[in-house]
């Protein structure tokens, strides 16, 4: 008979425990479990370990780090750049021979032209860094089986990014970037550091992605899955379609 660890979840969805990281479990969890230990297997430290689920709770390993908040000064430079890009391609090939059990579950389902399983949502906050190198990926509750620029071109909303002046450079609550970033630079950085020969085509890629994300997000929220029910309920559909406007408008910027 299995021991209970009794881990217990406190005050937050989010818990700390000595070098484990415990959070609720999710429909899905099983299943990215599985996925992780796969990367695991393949070789990769750039994912969490995963060490079980008891009841109603996850455990995975922390990877030490830069991560949320304090990750966004580490993607100014050109270098911090090319490491999420080279993090995310090595992830991705790792990914190839992953094959999901019959009773496999995901946020977001497999989605058509699949070659990878996506992380979904692989921005700087979700990357663990150690400088400008980012070390790690974390929060794979959105992966799913899809194409590779999926990924690709979500994280270039971010890198590039696909923001105005003013979000780049609020260094109180944004990019932290001390002058407007130059944008078509970033993105081929990305693109060459990730593997790609051209960038053609993808300022395309990522407002078709930032399309698929207001989907995505209505869609969770509709299943009263949290964070995406409170998030719809309070006007974040607004602010994805206000960023999906505004790529459109300043594409220029990119090409």
């Amino acid at each position: 008979m299995r021991r209970r660890r009794d881990w217990q979840l406190v005050n937050s969805d989010v818990t700390f425990l000595d070098d484990l990281v415990l959070r609720p479990v999710r429909p899905w969890t099983a299943t990215i479990h599985e996925l992780l230990a796969h990367l695991r297997r393949e070789g990769l430290t750039s994912v969490p370990q995963p060490v079980g689920i008891d009841g109603e709770v996850e455990a995975v390993r922390l990877i030490p780090g830069d991560s949320g908040v304090d990750a966004w000064q580490h993607q100014v430079d050109a270098e911090g750049v090319r490491s999420a890009a080279r993090l995310l391609r090595e992830i991705h090939d790792a990914s190839r021979g992953f094959v999901p059990s019959d009773r496999a579950q995901w946020a977001i389902p497999p989605q058509p032209g699949s070659d990878v399983v996506c992380h979904g949502d692989p921005g700087p906050w979700n990357m663990v860094w150690e400088g400008s190198r980012a070390i790690g990926l974390i929060d794979w509750d959105l992966a799913h089986p899809g194409p590779a620029m999926g990924d690709v071109a979500y994280a270039l909303e971010y890198f590039t990014p696909f923001r105005s002046d003013e979000v780049a450079c609020d260094t109180a609550d944004g990019y932290h970037f001390p002058d407007p970033p130059d944008r078509r630079a970033r993105l081929s950085t990305f693109a060459s550091a990730y593997g790609l020969s051209t960038t053609t085509g993808l300022v395309d890629r990522v407002i078709d992605r930032q399309a698929a994300t207001i989907t995505h997000v209505q869609d969770l929220a509709e299943r009263h899955i949290q964070p995406q029910a409170s998030w719809v309920q309070e006007g974040y559909l607004d602010d994805l379609r206000g960023r999906l406007r505004w790529s459109r408008e300043h594409r220029h910027l990119f090409e």
